[in-house]
């Protein structure tokens, strides 16, 4: 973020060293507006071919405050909606009463379009439940989608993959997290679906699925570890 500090003065500085910094740093003003109600700007003309900068400038300053207030408001609904999915998530009181609320709840809380939890197991390939929604991986399945990442994000993915289940010819844009493996869990994946293209996609921050994740692992070996079932 551009700040007032950031330029280093010096005695000789001329306007030159000050407009090459303005346009490596053009949302200086955008940080610093109260520099405008001190700067001396050109005044208002009304000539057909003459631009009013002061104008130009401050309309230029509210289009991108508008748009930092407008992702900010964003960008928090989605803080809010993951949080109020992950408390939905710590309401439930058994594996399968977890495995209901990410498939049947989450969705509604996020606004996206299916929502799955599925581990690693002994199956030759991606393994549905009575619903349509998977629940066991092929070994080696998580490495395969994730390679070296925790998250995966895409903007756009084709239609059919049948990790998406029931829903894998709805699903256009996708959100895998892992879920480590432990003592008594198996690796497995969180799968987010939405079926608007940029949903997700790779320059969106991945804290907050990350974090959902955290928690999903914590809940199913909690849940693991109370029950008898072979997974």
């Amino acid at each position: 973020m551009s700040t007032e500090t950031d330029i280093d003065f010096k005695p000789d500085m001329d306007a030159s060293a000050v407009i090459k910094y303005l346009r490596k740093n053009p949302d200086f003003f955008v940080h610093n507006p109260a520099l405008l109600e001190v700067l001396e700007l050109p005044a208002r003309y009304s000539g057909e071919r003459i631009v009013d900068l002061q104008y130009e400038a401050l309309k230029r300053l509210r289009a991108k405050q508008d748009v930092m207030v407008d992702t900010s408001r964003s960008n928090m609904s989605v803080q809010m909606a993951t949080h109020e999915a992950i408390l939905a998530m710590l309401e439930a009181r058994s594996l399968d009463e977890f495995i209901s609320i990410i498939q049947d709840e989450v969705p509604i809380l996020l606004d996206i379009d299916m929502a799955a939890v599925a581990l690693e197991g002994a199956v030759d390939s991606i393994d549905m439940s009575a619903d349509g929604m998977p629940v066991l991986l092929p070994t080696g399945e998580v490495e395969k989608r994730l390679g070296d990442d925790d998250v995966s994000l895409m903007a756009h993915v084709e239609a059919g993959d049948p990790i998406f289940g029931a829903a894998r010819d709805l699903v256009n844009s996708v959100a895998i997290a892992r879920l480590y493996p432990s003592d008594v869990m198996p690796a497995g994946l969180l799968i987010l679906g939405a079926r608007d293209e940029n949903t997700f996609n790779p320059h969106q921050g991945t804290e907050l699925i990350t974090f959902m994740a955290r928690v999903a692992e914590i809940l199913i070996e909690k849940y693991l570890e109370n029950s008898d079932t072979d997974v």
